[in-house]
């Protein structure tokens, strides 16, 4: 399955890039209206990206040892195959 690229960052250094220049060139009432809209597209475009990539990554465990529990070896064998019952 291929994933389709969204462009969702590149528009919104696009966006960025805009409103500099409209910041240079044109009215202060014209910035006022495009900075809130702007800087919102690009807060998402730019968080969002982040908290998918760390979605992607599998959970590790505290300790820093994997998922094992206390009585196996990291190979999946019981450490005490008879339950731990004496006899």
């Amino acid at each position: 399955m291929a994933v389709q690229k969204t462009f969702k960052r590149e528009i919104a250094i696009a966006l960025l890039l805009w409103l500099v220049y409209v910041v240079e060139v044109k009215d202060v009432a014209i910035v006022e209206v495009l900075v809130w809209p702007i800087f919102a597209f690009l807060g998402a475009a730019f968080g969002l990206d982040a908290y998918s990539k760390q979605l992607q990554q599998p959970p590790k465990s505290p300790n820093g040892r994997g998922t094992e529990s206390s009585s196996q070896y990291t190979s999946g064998q019981d450490q005490y195959p008879d339950g731990g019952y004496d006899k």
